[in-house]
C-alpha cells in the first residue's frame, strides 16, 4: 500500500510510530520495520521514497512469515488488507 505523507522527516515519524531503521545487507537499501511478536516475523515493513515535489511516499506491507521464494507461496499479506489499512492510518496520525 502506498501512502502519501507529505513533506515530513520520515525517520522521525517512523520512530514515533515504533519503527526501527533496517538496512538490507544484500542491496544496502534502508527501510523500516515494526515487529508484532517476539521473533523477527510477523512484522510491518515500509520503504520510503520521495516524489518530484519532495513528498514522502511510503510503501507499507505486512510480512507474516519469512520469504520462501517458491512458486505459489506468499509471505506478505495483501496491500489493501484490514491490518495494513489500520497500520497506514496509525502512521498517518504520527505524520500530522
Amino acid at each position: 500500500m502506498n501512502i502519501n505523507l507529505g513533506k515530513i522527516n520520515l525517520r522521525n515519524v517512523m520512530r514515533k510510530a515504533g519503527y526501527k531503521p533496517w538496512r538490507d545487507p544484500r542491496s544496502g537499501s534502508e527501510s523500516y520495520i515494526r515487529r508484532t511478536g517476539a521473533s523477527f516475523y510477523p512484522r510491518f515493513h515500509a520503504h520510503g521514497a520521495y516524489d518530484a515535489s519532495y513528498n514522502v511516499i511510503l510503501d507499507l506491507h505486512f510480512d507474516w512469515r519469512r520469504p520462501m521464494h517458491r512458486k505459489g507461496i506468499k509471505s506478505t499479506e495483501g496491500d489493501e488488507s484490514d491490518t495494513v489499512t489500520q497500520e497506514a492510518e496509525r502512521i498517518k496520525s504520527f505524520a500530522r
